[in-house]
């Protein structure tokens, strides 16, 4: 019964993903759009950046993270968690986005993302149709700027985390908004996250007041 519902707990973050993607393809299959989406491996000034995430996407990268990171690659995430909330601690959002540039996603490796199978909603509607203004905004260090993108894909995303938030309410579970280094953080300091969250613990003590990686 326990790993059924340990199933279910993911699965409710692995289903909102795939939804995110459906309606993505769907969005971006449209012939009629301007221009495409010009984001590629390798392009990661968007990354430079602390992602805000539901309690589920937060439970699913965990798990993810349990089943394939090495033991190294373990140690290497905790050194790099350890270093950004001791930058950000104390820290308003508005002050953490001012200092984005120097805070890289604790899981972009040589310019690629570690947990892309199971990166969250806001990573993947954080689009760009002019990969060239995103270099410019990154280099310029511009922490106003915004990126050149489909609003109507931000909208899914708006959609999608609103959807986890009050499934998660209507379960009974911790449903506050988390930063990601946090959130991962305070995965691995419960034996059991995910069976402790479904019972209604709080796991996570760390909330993001508001969505400072909204990049677009």
């Amino acid at each position: 019964m326990i790993k059924n519902s340990k199933n279910k707990a993911l699965e409710l973050a692995s289903n909102a993903l795939g939804w995110t993607d459906q309606a993505i393809r769907q969005f971006t299959s449209h012939e009629s759009l301007p221009k495409p989406i010009e984001c590629k491996p390798g392009c990661h000034y968007c990354c430079f950046n602390q992602p805000v995430v539901t309690p589920p996407e937060a439970l699913l990268t965990g798990h993810h993270i349990e089943q394939t990171f090495t033991d190294q690659e373990k140690q290497g995430l905790i050194h790099r968690i350890k270093n950004v909330v001791e930058v950000t601690n104390g820290k308003t959002p508005d002050e953490i986005a001012m200092i984005r540039y120097e805070l890289p996603c604790i899981f972009l490796k040589h310019g690629m993302c570690m947990v892309y199978k199971v990166r969250p909603a806001v990573c993947r509607t954080c689009t760009s149709i002019d990969a060239a203004h995103c270099k410019d905004v990154f280099e310029s260090r511009n922490h106003m700027a915004r990126l050149r993108c489909y609003h109507h894909i931000r909208d899914i995303f708006q959609r999608v985390q609103k959807d986890l938030v009050n499934r998660c309410r209507e379960m009974g579970c911790q449903s506050d908004l988390l930063f990601m280094a946090e959130a991962i953080r305070d995965y691995f300091k419960s034996p059991k996250p995910i069976e402790a969250w479904l019972r209604g613990k709080r796991i996570f003590d760390g909330f993001a007041k508001s969505p400072t990686s909204a990049l677009c």
